[in-house]
């Protein structure tokens, strides 16, 4: 709940500052207590950022790629990400970068935190700051105010940093704006072809010695979903109504505090007649039972449970929720016979995209030889089109050609027209082909657009100096890592 006061509290300056850190830090996390712990995660120049800090990170980066994602992430690609490595990173830098800033002598005073909350619009009540909604905000947050005001001091100390690295930025030549005009206008034509996997897909046989190795290859990716059975105790709440949300975190606290000192939570439903235990059948994470809060925190907390464990009293925007996990089937890899119908599909899906990937780069090679690029695709009945690119077109105005692509276009000239290898959209492959480029000339500009062009170039140039500044206090810093979070 922290980020979420802290995202909607951001000024248009703060917006711009989490975007630069973003650049170098891949995620913003919350704020840092670092007295949290008893063993640190991380040490940077002696200061210690805990497990709970390390943990509460990584947790808040993994629930962004799964809401990215559609409510879960694959394996393989989790692993690709080196998420441990990503938040040890942000954190390091943050620490870096609050340490610069109190080395330049930046402070921030107890007013200045106060001022700051007190603007903060989800704590007002007719235009006015309200004690009294902060206090029950904070209390349903399960925050104390000493320690969210901390972590308020924390980011204000930062952002005056980020202000002052960006402080020493101050001209822009004639020769960086003429740079960026043409940067800007500069314009490239090329020739493409699209080549999909789907025409390819009569080419594919099926062979049942085939069908079996490749399932025992890719057997993981049919595995049952888990699926849990739950007790639960469910207080929902008005989230627009404070004062009421307050009373059901009240309710919600002294039930769970009920079931600790009952021992369980069937003990604490034979001591309280009155107490509401829902229960459900085994379920997944796609089939939830009817009326059941399938907000993100309450998913994630179900599928996290172990047999036999109570959860933690949890918040959504729903209400709160107790969960105890009564039992857990395993994900299982089924026998072919009863997904043989998904894994044909997926087999002819996964050959067809090898036919297309191979006669994509037989017609790369054909066209690096010498071949008439318009000749080849009537000889191979491809669609060939044109399209005129710039650093600003819109997606709708390439003609088809995938504007995640266009970038890569503007390396090629006359003397290199063709990509090392076909570039990849989806399953979808593309083949292009240098034509032609045009420059705009340089002329005077209109005060209002040089002014906006003199902004970008500002902006840019304290990204690049802030990576720069941050990076060079990463190499000189001490820095221990825990090789229990690598």
């Amino acid at each position: 709940m922290l980020q979420i006061f802290r995202d909607k509290a951001q000024s248009t300056f703060i917006q711009a500052v989490v975007l630069v850190i973003a650049l170098v830090f891949v995620f913003w996390g919350v704020g840092a207590n670092m007295m949290d712990s008893r063993e640190a995660a991380i040490v940077v120049n002696d200061e210690e950022i805990s497990f709970q800090t390390y943990q509460r990170s990584y947790d808040k980066l993994l629930s962004t790629y799964r809401q990215q994602f559609g409510g879960s992430v694959p394996e393989e690609l989790l692993k690709s990400l080196g998420l441990s490595q990503q938040v040890q990173t942000q954190l390091i830098q943050q620490a870096l970068l609050r340490q610069g800033s109190e080395s330049m002598g930046l402070r921030v005073s107890a007013p200045e935190v106060q001022q700051t909350i007190q603007k903060m619009v989800q704590f007002q009540e007719n235009d006015a700051f309200s004690m009294e909604k902060y206090e029950a905000i904070l209390q349903s947050s399960r925050l104390t105010p000493h320690k969210f005001e901390n972590s308020m001091r924390y980011d204000t100390l930062s952002n005056k940093g980020v202000q002052a690295i960006g402080n020493f930025v101050t001209t822009v030549t004639e020769a960086e704006i003429n740079d960026m005009v043409l940067q800007t206008g500069e314009k490239v034509i090329i020739n493409y072809v699209q080549i999909t996997p789907e025409k390819f897909t009569d080419d594919v046989s099926i062979e049942e010695n085939e069908l079996i190795i490749w399932y025992g290859k890719n057997a993981e990716n049919y595995k049952t979903a888990p699926q849990v059975k739950l007790k639960y105790l469910s207080f929902p709440h008005d989230k627009s109504d404070d004062s009421k949300r307050a009373e059901t975190f009240q309710t919600a606290n002294t039930a769970y505090e009920g079931i600790i000192s009952s021992g369980s939570l069937q003990a604490y439903a034979e001591q309280q007649n009155n107490a509401n235990i829902l229960e459900s059948e085994f379920f997944s994470r796609i089939d939830p039972p009817k009326d059941f809060d399938t907000n993100l925190p309450i998913l994630e907390a179900v599928f996290s449970l172990k047999s036999g464990e109570l959860s933690s009293l949890i918040e959504s925007p729903a209400g709160y929720t107790i969960l105890y996990a009564e039992a857990i089937k395993a994900p299982e890899i089924p026998p072919l016979d009863m997904v043989r119908t998904r894994v044909t599909v997926d087999y002819t899906a996964a050959e067809a995209a090898n036919l297309a990937q191979k006669s994509s780069t037989e017609l790369l090679k054909a066209l690096q030889d010498g071949a008439d690029f318009t000749e080849l695709a009537k000889e191979k009945e491809i669609e060939l089109k044109e399209a005129t690119i710039s650093r600003s077109t819109k997606p709708d105005e390439l003609n088809g050609f995938p504007g995640n692509l266009a970038r890569d276009v503007f390396s090629l000239h006359t003397n290199n027209t063709l990509p090392d290898e076909p570039a990849k959209n989806g399953t979808s492959l593309y083949l292009y082909q240098f034509s032609k480029r045009t420059l705009p000339e340089i002329t005077a500009l209109p005060d209002e657009e040089k002014e906006k062009i003199v902004t970008q170039i500002m902006s840019a140039k304290r990204d690049r100096l802030l990576v720069s500044w941050i990076r060079n206090q990463e190499r000189a810093a001490d820095i221990f890592t825990n090789r229990n979070i690598r």
